[in-house]
């Protein structure tokens, strides 16, 4: 139990550095904004300040005026004189002498360790008025302290200097990288409070203790492109089984699903299933077509049809060109019979039923005694009809093909929608057929995935490992440019996995 506690909670914090990462463009806007506010704002509020400086040299009458002479006595001189030079009197005659208002300035005195040196300086918000301050300081400051100091000898031992630079410059770089790393770190703290407060599914315990179903399969993330130039021309990679860039883990789990599948058929006779989700962009359309491709490598008849009519990607991912006229939105309103837009090549080991238009009144054609008889037809020709069916969330259509199919899947986009959200899709699907097989927890993360993926376990290139290789550069079996020297051991596995598979294949 401690083990499975420590794993969900390393799973919900991935999903939360996740989310956090997802949203990198808002972290960086907010604290570019911020960076240029707090540029302006200190801009706005920097007011330069600049010290004029003098040294004096205090001593008694008949002593000697060395620096280190007599520093017993004139201490206390010292002393006596620093607090006269920072009297109001005199900085009142000073305003007065200078025709000011009032003595524009902060006067700071100090003593030089084990000496009788005495620093004045006057700092302003102009060098002009800091300079005659100052002078104007040396100009009376006899005059109010002849009856106080006595004995004192003042020596001027460097005169003022004029202030042509403030005391500090205005640093608008650093302003702004303060600006740019407060508000960074603010954004990711709130982005993961949110995330991590938000009622969702963030791991795999929480299907079985928030979700009304079971878990049905989980699929790990995987990197979008290929590489760079892909990345720069927004081509993302085909996330297909039969890819060979598809990390083996990604395989092994639609293949996990492929037998759970062939059970449920084997148990109670569902061969129509539908592939939905709450909301769109939560990627049933992917996991439909892996696991059609799935079944089709079992030697099964399959038939993938497109059943959100508003879209028209399922060609496209399946990489063929299916010409127009076989589109279904284009025959809606003609009599032309469905089995005729069944699209089959030998390229494709399975049929394609595939839409070419957006149809405003989809729901009614897959409510339609025409679709509900081509189902039936289809039912004894294929040994499966999988359906990629559209989001649940604001379109009736899916729950109408819920109606035509044996059972549903549910595809859940981890740490993505609320719990309540997917629950009540839940109950809508559960009204029909067999209700919901399962749910499949899509774009898991877990370890370094969260940073990098596509680099795990994995189906390697030829020249990167073999066909069997761990990842782009890992480890493989192969004979490829990185890889190991097991290539013998590895063939010889695999020909015992594919009598393996014949030999099953055989028994069904």
């Amino acid at each position: 139990m401690e083990k499975e506690a420590q794993k969900k909670q390393l799973e919900d914090g991935l999903s939360v550095i996740r989310d956090i990462l997802k949203n990198w463009w808002v972290i960086l806007f907010v604290a570019v904004a911020a960076a240029m506010w707090t540029y302006i704002a200190a801009s706005f509020l920097y007011e330069p300040s600049y010290t004029s400086r003098t040294t004096f040299v205090v001593s008694a009458k008949g002593s000697a005026t060395g620096a280190y002479a007599n520093q017993s006595k004139t201490q206390k001189l010292t002393d006596t004189f620093q607090s006269v030079l920072d009297s109001q009197v005199l900085k009142k005659k000073v305003a007065d002498s200078l025709g000011y208002a009032s003595f524009d300035g902060t006067v700071s005195i100090s003593v030089v360790p084990e000496t009788n040196l005495l620093t004045v300086s006057v700092t302003s918000g102009s060098p002009d008025h800091a300079f005659k301050l100052l002078n104007g300081m040396l100009d009376n400051y006899q005059e109010v302290s002849k009856n106080v100091l006595g004995e004192v000898v003042m020596e001027v031992f460097e005169e003022p200097n004029f202030p042509s630079r403030p005391n500090q410059s205005f640093n608008g770089r650093g302003y702004m990288k303060k600006g740019f790393l407060a508000a960074a770190a603010l954004m990711i703290l709130l982005l993961g409070l949110a995330s991590y407060t938000r009622d969702s599914i963030k791991s795999r315990e929480d299907v079985s203790r928030k979700l009304d179903t079971t878990l049905f399969g989980v699929l790990g993330h995987e990197k979008a492109y290929r590489n760079l130039w892909m990345r720069l021309r927004r081509k993302k990679k085909k996330q297909l089984i039969t890819e060979p860039s598809v990390s083996f883990g990604y395989v092994e789990s639609i293949k996990k699903m492929r037998t759970k599948l062939l059970y449920q058929y084997e148990k109670d006779q569902s061969k129509v299933i539908l592939v939905t989700s709450t909301a769109k962009k939560e990627g049933k359309t992917t996991i439909a077509a892996n696991l059609a491709l799935a079944l089709a490598q079992r030697k099964k008849k399959v038939l993938l049809i497109e059943g959100d009519l508003q879209k028209m990607d399922l060609a496209a991912l399946m990489g063929v060109e299916v010409p127009d006229e076989m589109g279904i939105s284009k025959n809606l309103n003609r009599q032309t019979d469905l089995k005729s837009l069944v699209y089959k090549t030998d390229e494709l080991p399975v049929s394609l039923l595939v839409n070419k238009a957006p149809h405003n009144r989809s729901a009614e054609f897959l409510g339609s005694r025409r679709f509900a008889e081509f189902l039936n037809v289809m039912r004894e020709e294929m040994d499966f009809i999988i359906i990629d069916g559209p989001a649940v969330k604001g379109r009736a259509d899916a729950e109408v093909l819920a109606r035509r199919s044996d059972a549903s899947l549910l595809v859940v986009k981890q740490n993505d929608l609320k719990v309540q959200f997917i629950n009540d899709t839940i109950d809508i699907l559960n009204h029909y057929g067999k209700g919901v097989l399962g749910c499949v927890l899509n774009h898991a993360v877990s370890g370094l995935s969260v940073f990098t993926s596509g680099y795990g376990y994995g189906y390697g290139s030829y020249r990167y490992g073999g066909y069997y290789g761990y990842g782009k550069y890992g480890y493989g079996y192969g004979y490829g440019k990185y890889g190991s020297y097991y290539s013998r051991q590895h063939e010889k596995a695999k020909r015992d996995k594919e009598k393996e598979d014949r030999r099953k294949e055989k028994e069904e």
